[in-house]
């Protein structure tokens, strides 16, 4: 009887234990929010700001101007980002934002994998072209 006591008393014990436990930690090393460092080896243009943020097979953000959404699909280090659509609104200053979102909106949807180097993820876009972010603080 004593036995039977202890053992339930452990079972109580571990049950609440497991429940009081924090979430495990994403596998997925694309996960959270991340801003633009350089797209094709400089700097985004002063005063924009882009962002990702890649959550539950999900991508949007901020391309400088508008509004993205999309959906992404993970095959290892493979990077595919589907149905990237946008808002449409139309800036003009900074000189150069809607050239610069139109690029940076293409290479996301031309992504085709992807690596976390340093605490920057870097998309790699055919032929020499990347894009990288940093996390977003």
């Amino acid at each position: 009887m004593k036995s039977i006591r202890i053992l339930m008393l452990c079972i109580f014990a571990a049950t609440s234990l497991a429940a009081c436990a924090s979430p495990a930690p994403s596998l997925n090393p694309l996960e959270g929010d991340w801003t633009l460092f350089a797209y094709r080896k400089t700097s985004p243009i002063e005063g924009t700001t882009i962002t990702a943020r890649f959550e539950n097979g999900e991508v949007h953000g901020s391309g400088g101007c508008n509004s993205y959404f999309g959906a992404y699909v993970l095959d290892g280090a493979q990077l595919t980002i589907e149905g990237l659509g946008w808002t449409e609104m139309a800036c003009m200053n900074p000189e150069g934002v809607m050239e610069q979102e139109q690029t940076v909106l293409g290479y996301l949807s031309d992504a085709e994998s992807f690596e976390v180097d340093t605490g920057r993820l870097i998309i790699h876009v055919g032929g020499q072209e990347t894009l990288t972010f940093e996390p977003t603080e």
